[in-house]
């Protein structure tokens, strides 16, 4: 009878070490992808934010050019000038206008894509605790075993049981 306990008592060990090398596992791989989304996400940012650069640069161009035709407006000018002016002047505040609505999309766009990144960030961040914690866990439930004490299985069940927190948060995000 005194051998049956010990015995249990490692086939638990080792059922624990198994679930837990298991969420290791799927913690390490979703961490890994939520990594390298982040990664994609924050180039696409930039990339979003250099569009925006590039439209205001654009657009200035068009405001100096409108202000200089302002300015020849004032001045001698013929009649076919003066209508040739007008019309360079209406087509330019159309393109300002339009250069602030595609900047204001693209802000949109920027911004939609930091809010996702963070939260892609949160969810890797928590796959990887997840790791961390399942890996304590692993290893306080082996040396248990290993140096017969039970109390050490325990905390790695605790260990254990954060991990599979995390785990569940990575998937859900509740926090």
């Amino acid at each position: 009878m005194a051998d049956l306990l010990p015995e249990k008592w490692m086939k638990a060990i080792a059922v624990t070490t198994t679930v837990l090398a298991v969420v290791a596992s799927i913690a390490s791989s979703r961490s890994a992808f939520f990594i390298a989304k982040a990664q994609l996400l924050t180039a696409l940012e930039g990339s979003q934010w250099g569009y925006y650069q590039a439209k205001s640069i654009k657009q200035n161009l068009y405001e100096t050019q409108l202000k200089s035709f302002e300015v020849d407006m004032l001045g001698d000018i013929n009649p076919k000038q003066k209508e040739l002016l007008a019309q360079n002047l209406q087509n330019y505040v159309k393109d300002i206008a339009r250069y602030d609505k595609e900047k204001a999309e693209i802000r949109k766009q920027a911004e939609g894509t930091n809010k996702e990144n963070e939260i892609v960030g949160r969810r890797g961040g928590q796959f990887s605790l997840a790791v961390v914690f399942s890996q304590i866990g692993i290893m306080l439930s082996s040396v248990g075993a290993l140096l017969k004490r039970k109390e050490m299985w325990m905390v790695g069940l605790v260990m254990g049981a954060i991990s599979i927190f995390f785990l569940a948060n990575g998937f859900l995000l509740f926090l």
